[in-house]
């Protein structure tokens, strides 16, 4: 159990992010008042203070002047413009990270992408988690010959990335692709969610330093949870 009297002010604040997540604090509802949360983490109420002016920062919570700290609706945030990938870049922004491998096989090649027609590929299914909660489904298909031997807790642990580095793979760019869809039957079991929940589709082509192809991604991203974002200057 953590021991509060010594929880600094970001600690307080990434659990009670946490127990948003888990739905202890839902959207549209008050938290415990700054003297409540004080007694309970067992500090000063100018600790309090920090911890969710962090989350309001960051857009988890608003407040209103004389009734307290209303919890928004959670979403993480990812620029369009950035290289990211879950392990590098999203996971250190959230509580939990996991990755549960789904599945891998080698399968025949793709008919509809002419760089990984008739070639031996891996496909690769991972659900990314956070709590335990799914937030993106992940299809990744990479030639065999990139990513020649592996084992399966390596997809679990690793970038894909990283994995194809050893075998002197160097991913140098990628182009992706993102439109809104809702989930199919199967997505909803998957991630958990109902049918009108929002998903960001994304398709991602994945080049080394020879513009070889070495990956084609599919991701499904929980919109109720994510959102993307553009910085541009005049």
């Amino acid at each position: 159990m953590t021991d509060y009297s010594l929880a600094s002010y970001k600690i307080i604040a990434s659990e009670i992010t946490q127990r948003i997540h888990t739905g202890d604090y839902l959207p549209g509802t008050y938290l415990p008042s700054e003297n409540q949360l004080a007694r309970e983490f067992e500090v000063t109420r100018t600790t309090i203070r920090k911890a969710l002016n962090i989350l309001k920062q960051k857009g988890t919570i608003d407040s209103f002047q004389g009734k307290g700290y209303i919890v928004r609706q959670l979403h993480w945030e990812q620029s369009l413009l950035q290289f990211y990938s879950f392990g590098h870049n999203i996971a250190e922004n959230i509580l939990n990270p996991a990755t549960k491998l789904l599945s891998y096989q080698k399968i025949n090649g793709l008919k509809n992408i002419n760089e990984f027609l008739n070639i031996e590929l891996w496909e690769i299914i991972r659900l990314r988690l956070m709590n335990e909660n799914p937030l993106i489904l992940e299809t990744s298909y990479i030639p065999v010959k990139y990513l020649p031997q592996f084992e399966a807790d390596e997809l679990k642990q690793n970038s894909l990335y990283n994995l194809m580095k050893k075998n002197n793979v160097n991913i140098i760019k990628a182009k992706e692709y993102l439109e809104p869809v809702l989930p199919s039957l199967e997505d909803q079991e998957i991630l958990g969610i109902n049918e009108d929940t929002p998903l960001f589709q994304t398709i991602r082509y994945t080049y080394d330093s020879e513009q070889r192809l070495t990956e084609v991604r599919e991701s499904l991203i929980r919109g109720d949870h994510f959102r993307f974002t553009v910085e541009m200057t005049l």
